[in-house]
């Protein structure tokens, strides 16, 4: 298995969360899933993160957003380097699910 790299996996997730909040239901689907293996707080984030998406700020907004997730996946990570691999792995199945569903 090849070595997984953090910070790639914490912008490749940051990308895949912002873009997902532009649908409810993709939204309530990786809040679950982060919930499950984070914690409540994190599945909170992504749906205030939705909210202020949804009331319209544009490209920065998006912008923001996927900064804070950046360095909310990287900390996440690096205190628990279990979800590492699972959370790769969610990365890849939303972004080939997020393509095939544009």
């Amino acid at each position: 298995m090849p070595t997984l790299h953090v910070p790639r996996i914490a912008w490749d997730g940051a990308r895949v969360i912002v873009r997902a909040c532009a649908d409810r239901d993709w939204a309530v689907w990786f809040a679950n899933w982060i919930n499950a293996q984070a914690g409540p707080p994190f599945g909170q984030l992504v749906m205030q993160s939705r909210a202020r998406l949804a009331a319209g700020y544009g490209y920065e907004a998006a912008a923001l957003e996927t900064g804070m997730w950046r360095v909310r996946l990287d900390d996440l990570m690096t205190q628990r380097p279990d979800l590492v691999e699972p959370l790769a792995e969610l990365v890849r199945e939303a972004t080939q699910r997020l393509r095939t569903a544009a």
